[in-house]
């Protein structure tokens, strides 16, 4: 059998089927030889039609490009086929393009030879209106395919859409993170048609990953390392694994089958990521009930994420807000203990004009002062300061002030108080907490006062008789630090007209803007120019004074005062 020649395939061609080789022999005259490359366009969209090309050897696409850019195949020609008769019918320009897909060779007739053909050549004209219809069939049978095809995703568009909406809803009828979880898992769950799963959360601080699990009647926390396994895999990478065999991952371990006799077959793990791309959790999902997870699978779920982020950065804030609201409360019934722990009166002694205030920097403070009854009418006065502030020291300032009151009671001066007190506080606290304390012992019937001073700043006594203030600085180290520390103590006369003013460095440390603190100086100015007054009105003024210094720059630091005087 011979190979067919070139004028053995233009024969052939559908158009000629039914023309008789005279009238084939007279258009064979007439056509033109083209070749063309692979991937050559050898006709442009809206071009001009001049010509009908006879495809001889290769093939052809015609495609249309869409307003989007997009490339829609409308046809793929091969030998014997033919192309650019449109054209040539209804004299428009061409409505699509042609490109080479292999080397083609083609046969071009010119529009005045195929109008001549067409209209002397009955058989040629039925046979184009015959090939022509059935174009017209297959592309109307394309388009409803296609429309068919577009419809069946716009359903599938429409019913993920309408999940994520249930799903929205759903993830945000709670603020319970634990719940949350569960509910986060079901609804992903229920997407993908899976059987079971687990929804972890990352907690950074760790480098962990965590859930909670139901183990009976409760839930119980799991947690696994970053980077290991498939769920700390992906946690770590940010990657998608559609396993299909789970045996088969060497990431997968089949002990946990082993303990539960679950059979692990397909697995879904995905990352959760918030808005701004950051991961926040993993979804491992097992084994769809239908075949296994597809791509359309991962895209609920990467859908799902964004709602389940945003919902479970809700139940932390909310949980945190909690958190700090019950904090708030706490230290607002500390505040109430602690104030109720300061006198509630002063002391009305026949001679003597006493008053004291606390200004705690914060809600809680770690300042005290107390005035505590004594045997013999003799009256304890104290003024402490805690290190720190808040409520850690105002925990502590209660304990100093519960061990001071045990200890004035049994002990017979002011030096042997504060040592007792010194040895109790050293083995029930740590060695960075300690307390400055000013402890004194009045003796209202002989106008004495004794005195202990522990690390306090020295407090100012003025007397008619001298110019400048004595300090009170007899005593020793602070409390707290130094087990059986010596400390000492002294006697003085308290005279008619002698003012004491005790006070913790909250005053004199008092800074302004320009971090100038208040200091001794101002202080003792400020108690020379208004001793005469009351004791509570000179507490008045020093308050406001350190205050006017400050101005607008915060407390930084707790503000305690005790004053006596003697007015007889």
């Amino acid at each position: 059998m011979k190979t067919p020649t070139t004028l053995d395939r233009l024969r052939h061609n559908i158009l000629f089927e039914n023309v008789a080789d005279k009238e084939f022999n007279a258009v064979k005259r007439q056509l033109h030889e083209r070749r063309y490359s692979a991937d050559e366009t050898i006709l442009k969209d809206e071009s001009e039609g001049e010509d009908l090309y006879l495809l001889v050897d290769g093939r052809v696409k015609i495609v249309k490009k869409t307003r989007t850019g997009e490339e829609k195949l409308l046809a793929l020609l091969h030998e014997g086929d033919f192309f650019g008769e449109l054209e040539l019918v209804d004299g428009r320009t061409r409505s699509a393009e042609v490109v080479a897909v292999d080397d083609c060779l083609c046969y071009s007739l010119h529009k005045t030879d195929f109008e001549h053909l067409l209209n002397h050549s009955h058989p040629f004209a039925v046979r184009l209106m015959y090939v022509l219809s059935l174009r017209l069939r297959t592309s109307n049978n394309n388009f409803v395919r296609e429309l068919e095809h577009n419809a069946e995703r716009f359903s599938r568009e429409l019913k993920r859409s309408e999940q994520l909406i249930e799903a929205s809803k759903v993830l945000n009828s709670t603020l319970d993170l634990d719940k949350l979880l569960l509910i986060i898992l079901e609804t992903a769950l229920r997407s993908v048609d899976g059987d079971r799963g687990t929804v972890y959360l990352i907690d950074e601080v760790r480098q962990e990953l965590w859930s909670k699990v139901v183990k009976g009647t409760e839930l119980v926390r799991i947690q696994l390392p970053m980077g290991k396994g498939i769920a700390g895999y992906v946690a770590a990478t940010g990657d998608t694994l559609n396993i299909t065999d789970a045996y088969l991952d060497p990431r997968f371990n089949p002990d946990v089958d082993k303990k539960t006799g679950y059979h692990t077959e397909t697995i879904l793990c995905m990352p959760m990521k918030n808005k701004n791309g950051k991961i926040i959790g993993v979804f491992q999902l097992l084994n769809k009930r239908s075949g296994v997870f597809t791509s359309e699978d991962e895209s609920i779920i990467a859908a799902l994420s964004i709602h389940a982020a945003l919902a479970i950065e809700n139940a932390r804030l909310y949980e945190e807000e909690k958190a700090f609201m019950q904090m708030r409360e706490e230290v607002r019934l500390a505040a109430k203990i602690q104030h109720e722990l300061l006198p509630k009166a002063f002391p009305k002694i026949s001679g003597y004009d006493i008053a004291g205030q606390s200004i705690p920097a914060q809600l809680v403070g770690g300042d005290y002062f107390d005035f505590i009854p004594m045997h013999g009418d003799r009256l304890g006065i104290c003024l402490g300061d805690v290190t720190g502030k808040g409520l850690p020291a105002s925990l502590l300032m209660a304990n100093v002030q519960a061990t001071l009151r045990g200890q004035s009671l049994t002990s017979r001066s002011a030096k042997e108080c504060i040592a007792r007190s010194n040895t109790l506080l050293y083995r029930s606290t740590s060695s960075e907490k300690f307390v400055t304390l000013f402890y004194g012992i009045l003796d209202p019937a002989n106008h004495r006062l004794e005195f202990c001073n522990a690390g306090q700043d020295h407090p100012f006594l003025f007397s008619s008789r001298r110019k400048s203030p004595r300090r009170l600085d007899t005593g020793g180290t602070v409390l707290g630090i130094i087990d059986g520390y010596p400390f000492s103590e002294e006697s003085i006369s308290i005279e008619k007209g002698n003012v004491l003013v005790i006070y913790s460095d909250g005053i004199a440390e008092a800074i302004n803007e320009r971090e100038e603190q208040f200091g001794e100086e101002r202080l003792a100015a400020v108690i020379k120019k208004h001793k005469h007054r009351s004791a509570q009105q000179l507490i008045d003024e020093i308050v406001a004074a350190a205050k006017a210094h400050a101005a607008e720059y915060p407390q930084s630091d707790d503000m305690t005062i005790v004053v006596m005087k003697r007015t007889l």
